[in-house]
């Protein structure tokens, strides 16, 4: 029974991060916003997108060791767009696809990040234990 939950909660994490990819490539110009500052916004959007397509690819195959490594290497991921985060909390930037959104619900959105977090570890950690 756990290996049936640990394998659903894989896909449905999977398919969020294929989502979210879509959503980047559906609304740039809302993600671009939050990356004031950075050269070629557009391009870094579209990059993340892709790397978020290739990091769920490689969740969905049924190998441990492809899983745990694109598991740690999602959690190292959403540390580093953290600050992209956070800069959109403090600016009050909405949500893509928004015209505005709440300044608590953006600082809200942040507790999500080391929850989304925990959840990728969760499943390296479950492909460790696989791998024994």
């Amino acid at each position: 029974m756990k290996r049936v939950l640990h394998v659903g909660s894989t896909y449905v994490f999977a398919l969020l991060f294929i989502a979210a990819g879509m959503f980047h490539v559906i609304e740039p110009s809302g993600f671009a916003r939050m990356m004031s500052g950075w050269p070629f916004p557009y391009v870094m959007v579209y990059l993340t997108a892709c790397l978020e397509w290739l990091l769920a690819m490689l969740l969905l195959l049924l190998l441990p060791n492809v899983r745990g490594a694109a598991a740690k290497s999602i959690a190292v991921y959403l540390v580093l767009i953290f600050p992209a985060n956070l800069f959109a909390a403090r600016e009050g930037i909405p949500f893509p696809g928004q015209e505005s959104t709440e300044r608590a619900v953006l600082w809200l959105r942040l507790i999500g990040q080391p929850i989304l977090i925990g959840w990728a570890m969760s499943i390296a950690k479950w492909d460790e234990k696989l791998k024994q």
